[in-house]
């Protein structure tokens, strides 16, 4: 059986001056690299073959696989263990027809076009998924920016289609920062990738031996917002909303300008503290110094510049471990907005998506499961849902959205659902039609999930707890005060008002 799950490809323009070619490689073949691929694209044939032979005897020392890029012919003449070949080199069924059955063959798959090919012609062992990310290697590929963990998990879906075995590694940008991210999300139903193809992060490197040991660790290691739990016996709501209170936990927004205000009085009138802040430089010391603390990812005002603060944001909140909402404002409004969302959901983990109908069946069209007849449906008019959806249409979307990136989906409107990637679902009825005719009440409901995720998050002995409950309760709560202050008014102005203070009067009795 082939060990897929550390893949080096070598690249001989990387080596640092303090070393040499073979030692980098036989420091990651003595530290964790399970297979190696050899690629050479300036050797001549008779060198090609010299360092393959060469590269071979470390590898076979180790009993690792040694796989030649599309070079048949070398890999022939040093009898490696196997040939890797692109969509541009010799066809697949030509190479096989030259190596025999019983070599290694792999292709290179950037999407899901071209892996239904290779399904359909069955020779492959195994295909390389990408790029996952942008890379200096590759100048060449479809996606420049890379098709992300999304990607992937779309060709995997095509991948399980395969009558017999088709092993996976996914490749390029893959470095020890992101490394247990891409194994974790990579994943569909009964079929994950085996392992990541690395590059840089070893070739480059100048101690190659400790940067694949550091690698190895992170590929054996969950992400921190990946321990997740749940809880046998659930706090009461009310004891909930007290730790809550008593926890005064810090929300950072990063949100449109149209709803700052709001959701920083929703806020502070539940109890927490909101900080509204895009300042990247700050962000590492926020969740650095402060344990209670949740992070907002609201789209509704993008721009180029913000959506740099966005990545910094959720690359430091997922290090860190800290919860992130993620409030995907109309975009499936236009390919502009759908495209940033795929961009955010690529760059991180977020803990929760919330939307209404029609944003959250635009974020299901980035799920593996949706498929060509669905993907050009529009749901969306500007920030308003259009959707006409039955129930268990919707909640089959939401289960496959909270499956594959492993959060929890709230979709507002006359009733809430709340799915969980762990089965769990309920449904919670909607606080009060006025919510509708004030700006901000949907993005403040992101505002108070935070604050209650923050304290949740803080006090998991691992990880961040139990989010589906912590997201029960802060649901619960806001349309409960919701519902209250329409029993009261009639008038969306005093409404805003009444709703403020039975916020406050629900979590501060």
């Amino acid at each position: 059986m082939v060990d897929y799950s550390v893949y080096l490809v070598t690249d001989s323009t990387m080596i640092p001056e303090s070393s040499t070619f073979l030692k980098q490689v036989e420091a990651a073949i003595n530290n964790g690299v399970t297979i190696v691929q050899l690629r050479e694209k300036t050797l001549s044939t008779r060198d090609f073959i010299k360092r393959a032979e060469e590269v071979h005897k470390l590898t076979k020392a180790k009993r690792i696989p040694l796989i030649i890029n599309d070079r048949v012919d070398v890999a022939l003449a040093i009898d490696a263990e196997g040939v890797h070949v692109g969509q541009d080199d010799m066809p697949a069924a030509t190479v096989r027809n030259m190596i025999g059955s019983e070599k290694i063959l792999g292709v290179t798959c950037s999407n899901t076009k071209e892996v239904q090919e290779v399904v359909e012609q069955g020779i492959a062992d195994y295909v390389g998924l990408g790029t996952v990310f942008a890379t200096n290697t590759k100048k060449d590929v479809t996606n420049p920016e890379g098709v992300g963990p999304i990607g992937i998990r779309k060709m995997l879906h095509e991948l399980k289609k395969s009558k017999s075995p088709i092993h996976s590694v996914a490749i390029g940008g893959i470095n020890r920062s992101n490394a247990a991210r891409v194994k974790t999300l990579c994943s569909v139903e009964d079929k994950a990738i085996d392992g990541v193809a690395i590059v840089s992060c070893i070739m480059a490197s100048e101690d190659a031996g400790k940067s694949t040991v550091e690698l190895c660790e992170q590929l054996s290691t969950k992400p921190a917002w990946a321990h997740t739990e749940i809880y046998k016996d659930v706090l009461p709501l009310s004891a909930s909303i007290n730790r809550m209170v008593k926890s005064q936990p810090l929300v950072h927004h990063i949100t449109n300008n149209v709803v700052k205000n709001f959701s920083a009085n929703v806020t502070l009138a539940i109890g927490a503290s909101p900080v509204m802040s895009e300042l990247p430089q700050e962000f590492k010391e926020f969740v650095t110094n402060v344990p209670n603390i949740a992070l907002v990812v609201n789209l509704g005002t993008p721009n180029d510049e913000l959506m740099k603060v966005f990545t910094t944001a959720i690359e430091v909140y997922n290090e860190a471990g800290k919860p992130i909402v993620f409030d995907p404002v109309a975009c499936g409004a236009s390919e502009a907005r759908f495209e940033a969302c795929k961009k955010l959901l690529n760059k991180g983990h977020v803990s929760v998506i919330k939307g209404n109908v029609g944003e959250i069946m635009s974020i299901w069209k980035l799920t593996s499961a949706c498929n060509d007849e669905n993907k050009n449906e529009n749901h969306m008019r500007g920030v308003d849902s259009t959707a006409k959806i039955d129930e268990n249409t919707l909640f089959k979307c939401a289960k496959e959205i909270a499956d594959e990136f492993l959060s929890v989906v709230v979709i507002t409107g006359p009733k809430n659902y709340i799915i969980s990637n762990d089965g769990r679902s309920t449904t919670i009825e909607g606080g009060s039609k006025l919510m509708g005719n004030i700006t901000g009440t949907g993005c403040s409901l992101g505002s108070t999930i935070a604050s209650f995720l923050a304290v949740e998050a803080a006090e998991a002995s691992l990880g961040v707890g139990d989010l589906y409950a912590a997201t029960v309760d802060a649901v619960n709560v806001y349309n409960t005060a919701g519902k209250n202050a329409a029993a009261k008014t009639n008038t969306p102005g005093s409404f805003m008002i009444k709703f403020l203070d039975e916020l406050y009067t629900l979590t501060h009795k």
